[in-house]
């Protein structure tokens, strides 16, 4: 069975992430006049999905079909034209990443920036309810490799979305991990390895971790690999629990500020890369080094060694271009290259 967006009506929900002047709370509800349970206008709506190139088919005015080409179509688009980024940490002379939907809407689309983690899957969550998506946020717990520090298992830092389609199928929708992440939604079957890009496969197994004499319950283990002769790569876990605006507001600021974050001490760009609607490749900035990724073999585009060099590769490559005042703000940071 299939639903379609029914237009502008009026639900009273629950919403974290608001910040909207529509808004009327109630108690514990926000009752949301124009949409069902969104933080997002149509005319946001619109415009981002004129930005992420949505096809016409699609288009809100058409009413589609809450199934899943719908799903995978936006996630695709959006993945496509919204890069995974860590640059509001580096260039700036004061690091803070917002997670209000309002101006994350006005970054990632007005002014043609990407997010990390956290606002890109809680901006798309807001798209997703929109038209009326059942799907709820969690969090998840990162896997480092023993060359990370601190290496292991972290706490919560990553979000992803669930929904559920048909009233009984549920899938993992993030398009906040970077260049591992899922080009589409990823069915909640376990042991069951689905194609990403070129020659990598994801995977979803159950997770059970001793904790103080029990074991975590409904928890999922989201792994990789990039070839059926290699070994399976743990990226990260997450439960079923529903996560609140304050849960993130939390994670948000180990994220963005704490030095034990990996994401606070180098640069990460990831955009994919899409053609004829399929998305074949992505292209990776990792500190110094531009890779890209096309059907499974990475060639080095670029090694940076100056900020100046830095700087210009994100505009060439990524379509980024930093004002004079984000670009002194990197100065005297550990992620900044020699000049």
């Amino acid at each position: 069975m299939t639903h379609k967006y029914l237009g502008r009506q009026t639900f009273p929900r629950y919403c974290p992430f608001s910040s909207h002047p529509g808004h009327k709370v109630l108690g514990q509800l926000i009752v949301f006049d124009s949409n069902i349970g969104s933080a997002l206008s149509a005319e946001q709506i619109d415009e981002y999905f004129n930005y992420v190139q949505v096809p016409s088919i699609y288009l809100r005015d058409k009413g589609p079909e809450l199934n899943l080409a719908f799903l995978s179509t936006i996630q695709s688009c959006h993945l496509s034209a919204i890069p995974y980024k860590n640059l509001a940490l580096h260039y700036t002379g004061n690091p803070h990443v917002s997670l209000d939907v309002v101006h994350i809407y006005n970054k990632v689309v007005v002014n043609r920036r990407g997010g990390y983690c956290m606002e890109n899957n809680i901006f798309f969550h807001h798209v997703l309810r929109f038209f009326g998506f059942r799907v709820y946020l969690t969090g998840a717990r990162l896997h480092r490799t023993s060359g990370s520090q601190p290496s292991g298992w972290s706490g919560w830092e990553h979000s992803v979305n669930i929904v559920t389609l048909s009233g009984h199928h549920w899938y993992l929708v993030d398009v906040g991990y970077g260049g591992n992440g899922p080009r589409a939604p990823l069915p909640l079957t376990p042991d069951v390895p689905f194609q990403n890009i070129g020659a990598q496969e994801l995977r979803l197994v159950h997770h059970q971790k001793p904790n103080n004499g029990g074991v975590q319950p409904n928890a999922w283990l989201y792994q990789f690999r990039n070839g059926v002769d290699q070994p399976w790569v743990s990226a990260y876990v997450f439960t079923d629990i529903e996560f609140t605006r304050r849960d993130f507001e939390v994670m948000n600021l180990f994220a963005s500020r704490s030095p034990d974050c990996p994401l606070t001490s180098k640069l990460l760009v990831a955009k994919f890369l899409r053609m004829d609607d399929i998305i074949y490749g992505k292209l990776i900035l990792d500190h110094d080094r531009i890779k890209k990724n096309t059907g499974g073999k990475t060639m080095l585009v670029q090694t940076c060694t100056t900020e100046e060099e830095s700087i210009n590769a994100l505009e060439e490559h990524f379509g980024i271009r930093l004002t004079e005042e984000e670009q002194s703000g990197i100065k005297g940071r550990i992620s900044s290259l020699a000049c």
